[in-house]
């Protein structure tokens, strides 16, 4: 394929394996929410039990990365890719057949642990092979996230009404998985590249004004904590604060994946031209418009418009956030995406666990009135960043 004129960006074969990839990952992560309503009548939980599903999906991703971020490059990114994600989409299947809370945890753990090992891996060898380009490349993959996305809800709330039952879409999502998988015993991945060195005058400010945690760290924090705990919820919400059927609330999820996947593909193209952090001021004010006809919708038509704006909003935030880091950090790609990995761990927890302590004593919509000030937390954050970063570092070359 030509590079494409005046951006160097090209995508050659293991940047589409590692989109697969992305679109395999993008399926696990996306289906615990639309599975939520189901597993809480099998298994007969309430939203505090629920939300340990999440829990420990998350810290399973935060051990993930906490090792990705301590540990060198032993074993090899190509083997922990491999080992990943064939880990993970067996853990899935405990999770759609494992029938008690206490398996349907564990596998929660697993699956993320798994999956995130070869997702870190995955964006730090986009981040080496595209360079200055990484935002684009980064952007695009969270596009192949969001297909998976899409796909998972849609399985999920379609085979609900069959004699395979919802359970068999963790049957479809394994497979998915495991085709990716046989990618990268054929295609080479790019071994990590020597860390960024920017020149003290470039980070002096942010160095004294922006220690650790570092605000793009605080951006990843809330910018998780809200994506994930408006995921995992959503389905649960649409059905119980806004009278949904149940098995539209879940298909309706699809609808934020696809919201996200548009945020996604436009961002892919701005990043081209724009400042990383303009587009991500941008994407955090597009969300900050939409939560609150969200919150407030009594049907499904407003629900639906609301789910639409927020999720166009956020859905690139997280790999703006993680660009702007790499570019911050003074560590290897993999380390500096170790450390956004374990940042977004305690948001995956922070958030679905306090939506869900509030939603056991006052109901789900006032519990998901953290969403905005998540929103407002991000944006703060990032205005300290920009105040301390030179926008012009940001912008494509």
């Amino acid at each position: 394929m030509r590079k494409r004129p005046g951006t160097g960006y090209r995508r050659d074969r293991f940047t589409w394996a590692a989109f697969a990839a992305l679109l395999a990952f993008g399926f696990l992560n996306a289906v615990l929410g639309p599975a939520l309503p189901y597993l809480r009548a099998v298994e007969h939980i309430g939203y505090a039990m629920a939300a340990l599903h999440q829990v420990a999906f998350a810290v399973g991703g935060g051990l993930a990365g906490l090792i990705a971020a301590r540990v060198r490059d032993r074993p090899g990114r190509t083997s922990i890719i491999r080992l990943g994600l064939v880990g993970a989409a067996v853990a899935g299947l405990a999770i759609g057949y494992g029938d008690t809370a206490v398996v349907t945890v564990v596998a929660a753990f697993l699956v993320s642990l798994g999956g995130t090992s070869a997702l870190v891996r995955l964006w730090a060898a986009l981040a080496d092979a595209h360079g200055p380009q990484r935002t684009t490349a980064m952007t695009e993959g969270e596009v192949a996230v969001s297909c998976g996305g899409i796909v998972c809800p849609l399985l999920v709330g379609g085979l609900a009404a069959t004699a395979l039952t919802w359970r068999f879409a963790f049957v479809i999502g394994a497979v998915i998985v495991v085709a990716a998988d046989a990618l990268f015993w054929v295609i080479r991945v790019p071994q990590p590249a020597a860390a960024e060195h920017h020149p003290p005058s470039a980070r002096s400010g942010a160095g004294r004004r922006c220690r650790w945690p570092m605000c793009t760290l605080v951006v990843v924090f809330a910018v998780v904590a809200l994506e994930f705990s408006l995921s995992f919820w959503l389905a649960s919400y649409l059905a119980d604060a806004v009278g949904l059927q149940r098995r539209l609330a879940v298909v309706m999820v699809a609808g934020l994946y696809a919201a996200n996947l548009t945020g996604r593909l436009l961002a892919s193209r701005l990043a081209r031209h724009l400042a990383t952090q303009r587009l991500l001021i941008a994407s955090l004010v597009m969300a900050l418009v939409g939560l609150p006809v969200l919150l407030a919708a009594t049907g499904g038509a407003v629900a639906a418009a609301g789910l639409v704006i927020v999720g166009a909003g956020i859905g690139a935030a997280f790999p703006l956030t993680s660009s702007l880091h790499i570019g911050a950090s003074p560590h290897s790609a993999d380390r500096a995406l170790g450390q956004v990995f374990t940042t977004a761990a305690a948001g995956q927890i922070v958030g679905p666990l306090i939506v869900g302590a509030i939603a056991q004593a006052v109901g789900l919509r006032l519990g998901l009135m953290l969403l905005p000030a998540l929103a407002i937390l991000a944006a703060a954050a990032l205005v300290r960043h920009h105040a301390t970063t030179p926008v012009a570092s940001e912008v494509p070359r």
